[in-house]
This record gives C-alpha cells, sequence and structure tokens, in this order.
C-alpha cells in the first residue's frame, strides 16, 4: 500500500515545520489537498496515516483530507468537464487530447496547532 508511503512523507514534511515551533503542541490538524485523478484513495490515506503516526514524533496528529474534483479540458472542441477517471478521448467530441485542469494535486495544504 503506497499510501502508507504517502503518509509517512507527509509526517516527515510536518515534523521538519514543526522544529521551528518553540512550544509544546497538544493537538495538530494536517491539512492534505488530494486530487480524485492523483491514484490515491483517500480513505486508504488516512489508514496509512493512522498507520505511520504511531512511530512518530506526532502520534496524537489528525489529517483532514480535502478532495479535488478531476476537471479535464479538451484541446480539439475546447470543452471542459468533470471527471472521476483520467480518459484517453473526450467525451463529447470523441477525439483528444485532453489535458488535465484539476485533480491530480496531493499537497500539504496546512497545519493547526495548539
Amino acid at each position: 500500500m503506497h499510501e502508507v508511503g504517502i503518509a509517512l512523507d507527509l509526517i516527515e514534511q510536518v515534523e521538519k515545520k514543526l522544529k521551528e515551533v518553540k512550544e509544546p503542541i497538544q493537538t495538530l490538524k494536517i491539512s492534505v489537498r488530494l486530487g480524485k485523478l492523483a491514484g490515491v484513495s483517500a480513505e486508504a490515506l488516512r489508514f496509512g496515516f493512522e498507520i505511520a503516526k504511531k512511530d512518530s514524533r506526532i502520534p496524537f496528529a489528525q489529517i483532514a483530507i480535502k478532495e479535488i474534483p478531476g476537471r479535464v479540458n479538451c484541446l480539439s472542441c475546447q470543452k471542459s468537464y468533470s471527471t472521476e477517471t483520467i480518459e484517453p478521448i473526450c467525451r463529447n467530441c470523441g477525439k483528444g487530447p485532453l489535458k488535465i485542469v484539476s485533480g491530480k494535486e496531493l499537497s500539504l495544504e496546512g497545519l493547526e496547532y495548539e
């Protein structure tokens, strides 16, 4: 499950950022942007995060995943539409190529802590 590896990378990024904080942290919410076309399941990432955080310096952390819908633009007919999968041809005109406008995101969006 590659989501555990992704969760470990997120935790490493967060731990680096938290080195700058001088006071003790009691609660921590990690916000992540995850595109529907990124090839990562939000549920599997949550599960992987729960596993990965146990051996970290932030076992109390919570993850909040903001899912970004997939959106493509056909370069032939210039139509844009939402999609859950990466498609080889446009569903409007049957041609292509398609340009992914959104949905490939996988990034740390922010940290909230007390």
